[in-house]
């Protein structure tokens, strides 16, 4: 009986990132092939023999050569990576680049990338080197020894392999399809890489700390690597890709990291958790605890030119938020390539805990320095603590950061006072959001001014509540607007706002009642912000 080949389980590393990349392997496995006679199908499952391996093998082969089309990639290579037709126990399929570099292994993902070309067995015989030389042969079978810890007293038995080759792509590229190789080679090295052959992006991983360096990273890695594609060519990057994934390096820094995928769902890359590469999430409709369904709202955004989703998501740098998250706020865009539509995004964490206010104090259009700004929440029935403050330079700028034990966001009060404490101005019903920098200019006798920056929807005031709250929310730039309140199981209850506005601050009521002017009952609620293609997302709670 021929096994197939046995490796411990691992991460997945195959690295087909951009949709450069992502087309470029499309067409690198699958081109427009002549018609050829039907080749009898014969499944994983149905292999027992030398024989039985070998026609598996030509099935596959004949099988990938129907592909035309660059969007059936991802279900290929998900297909063959499943037990089913293609994956049986230990029989399964490896898709080989001529030099000996894997490009996809249905039974070790983890070694995707790797070159095998000097891998020996048991007897210093070289197993890959053989299965390339009988691939060039026009495809044979490669007898090869290995101790599979799994099956005792087999270290003198010879296991046999089957390889052939196939063009395919539009430059012709040859591909190797092998089954039965089952050697444990999960400690081969990846192909060492010159990281000078792939252009750093100009705002880095490490950039990362607001939606404006978010989005420009994501941008940014999408140029990088149609660019690349085309300098150096497909085979080149797949050698190359280590960069990709380097802790500290341009393209991961901690939580900041990128990935790739289908409007489907499909994984093609995610930079901090090699498991869900290749094959489709579990569910696009998983939510966050605040019943974002932020995997379809990812993908909404991106196929609406582009735009930011806020969720909750596990943090790996803080312990205990593994049933909550923690706050995130993600960018993708949708990337255009030969036919092929793929998602390219990235996220980082907020700290709800903190906000940076960047400030300048005014009199008459004129910057006022060496007063003290001070920032106090408003919170009804409690003193004033001005707890928070700076001191204005020579442009009437400071820079206020204020760390609080529970979420920062809320409406706050601010005061200026000049050198010998005279209260110079003060201002009330200030929004923050936690987690986010917040730009103010704060006029003497003037109401304090907020710089449209970025899409924010504030916590609602009160919550709990009851009969009514103020939903409050600013928008950078015109455009249509969706406020809306929703159900836990994501049932409409109400549209509050549903218009075009200018940028500006804008404050709604809601009065706990549905769209038929029926109250509704004790429970939380989502209320969900949209703005041209940016989508925020809280929780409220009624209480009577």
């Amino acid at each position: 009986m021929v096994h197939s080949i046995t490796t411990q389980q691992g991460r997945t590393t195959l690295k087909h990132i951009t949709a450069g990349i992502i087309l470029g392997l499309a067409s690198f496995l699958f081109a427009v092939q002549p018609a050829i006679a039907q080749t009898p199908k014969t499944t994983a499952s149905e292999v027992v023999d030398a024989e039985t391996l070998k026609a598996f093998v030509l099935y596959a082969k004949s099988h990938a050569e129907t592909f035309t089309d660059p969007n059936d990639l991802a279900p290929y290579l998900h297909s063959i990576s499943v037990e089913g037709d293609w994956k049986h126990g230990n029989t399964y399929l490896i898709i080989m680049l001529p030099d000996g570099t894997v490009f996809h292994h249905a039974g070790d993902i983890s070694v995707n990338g790797k070159h095998l070309y000097d891998i020996e067995d048991a007897r210093g015989n070289k197993v890959v080197q053989d299965l390339l030389a009988a691939a060039n042969m026009g495809g044979g079978h490669v007898e090869y020894y290995w101790d599979d810890p799994a099956v005792e007293g087999d270290e003198d038995t010879p296991k046999i392999a089957y390889a052939v080759n196939y063009i395919s792509g539009q430059a012709g590229n040859t591909v190797v399809l092998i089954g039965g190789y089952y050697q444990d080679i999960s400690q081969a090295s990846a192909t060492p890489f010159d990281p000078s052959l792939i252009p750093l992006p100009e705002v880095t991983a490490a950039d990362v700390v607001d939606r404006k360096t978010l989005k420009a990273f994501v941008q940014g890695v999408g140029e990088r690597y149609t660019e690349v594609v085309e300098k150096i060519g497909l085979e080149t990057l797949l050698k190359h890709q280590d960069i990709f994934r380097e802790e500290g390096g341009p393209y991961r820094q901690g939580s900041i990291y990128f990935f790739v995928l289908t409007t489907d769902g499909y994984v093609y890359f995610h930079g901090a958790d090699q498991s869900v590469e290749h094959r489709f999430v579990s569910s696009l409709d998983r939510e966050d605890i605040n019943g974002v369904k932020f995997i379809r709202e990812i993908i909404n955004v991106a196929r609406a030119s582009g735009g930011y989703v806020e969720y909750y998501f596990d943090d790996p740098a803080v312990e205990g938020d593994e049933d909550i998250g923690s706050p995130k706020v993600s960018y993708a865009e949708l990337v255009v390539f030969r036919g092929g539509e793929y998602i390219v995004g990235a996220g980082f964490y907020k700290d709800l805990k903190r906000a940076v206010l960047n400030i300048t104090l005014t009199q008459n259009d004129q910057p006022v320095a060496d007063a003290t700004v001070e920032f106090s929440r408003s919170i009804a029935g409690r003193a004033s603590e001005y707890l928070w403050q700076g001191t204005t330079d020579a442009e009437g700028r400071t820079t206020i950061d204020i760390q609080s034990d529970s979420d920062a966001s809320g409406y706050y009060l601010a005061r200026a006072k000049d050198a010998d404490g005279n209260t110079l101005a003060a201002w009330n019903s200030i929004p923050i959001n936690g987690g986010e920098p917040t730009t103010l200019t704060l006029p003497i006798g003037s109401r304090a001014q907020m710089a449209m920056q970025d899409l924010v929807l504030y916590p609602n005031v009160p919550n709990p509540f009851n009969p009514s709250t103020q939903i409050a929310y600013q928008i950078p730039e015109t455009g249509h607007v969706s406020l809306a309140i929703y159900n836990t199981l994501g049932q409409q209850i109400r549209v509050l706002v549903q218009d075009s506005q200018a940028p500006g601050q804008y404050r709604v009521t809601w009065d706990g009642k549905n769209e038929f002017g029926r109250e509704v009952s004790s429970g939380v609620y989502i209320y969900r912000l949209a703005h041209s293609s940016s989508v925020i997302i809280r929780r409220l709670l009624l209480v009577k």
